[in-house]
């Protein structure tokens, strides 16, 4: 197959890869009130070469009072988020993923007061094929919540 071609069951297959958790936020405790903030975090994902969009997703996100910057960023397993580096209002970082589906990229997020939004993007192989995904993420702080 042509690396910058997708035909529609490759493109189904990385669909349902990245649905079922491959680079979906990890599942966080989101409850109604409490003392640390809830966002909902929509990610919206490009793929080089692949003929059509993918709709977005959404997931609720509860982040801990006084958390790591790397809180906010969409994880998968076997993945790591290195050199974060926040200045103000802008965060940047690396993100490293390892096994069957290895990719490498760099992300840039931008904060608000109600909110957060930026780009991460990834170079790598999925089933076997190149890859260049770009995420979309924007997350908006909508309360409170109690993080495990």
């Amino acid at each position: 197959m042509n690396a910058n071609r997708f035909d529609r069951e490759h493109v189904r297959r990385c669909v349902l890869a990245l649905a079922g958790g491959a680079l979906l936020l990890a599942t966080p405790a989101a409850i109604a009130q409490g003392s640390d903030d809830q966002y909902d975090v929509t990610i919206r994902m490009e793929i080089a070469g692949m003929p059509m969009g993918m709709p977005p997703m959404t997931q609720r996100l509860c982040v801990r009072k006084g958390a790591n910057d790397s809180d906010y960023v969409p994880q998968r397993e076997n993945c790591r988020v290195s050199d974060a580096v926040r200045a103000g209002a802008r965060l940047t970082f690396k993100m490293t993923c390892t096994g069957a589906n290895a990719m490498s990229g760099t992300g840039d997020f931008v904060f608000s007061a109600t909110g957060y939004e930026g780009q991460l993007r990834l170079r790598g192989k999925m089933e076997g094929q190149e890859m260049d995904m770009t995420q979309h993420v924007a997350g908006r702080r909508t309360g409170g919540c109690t993080a495990k």
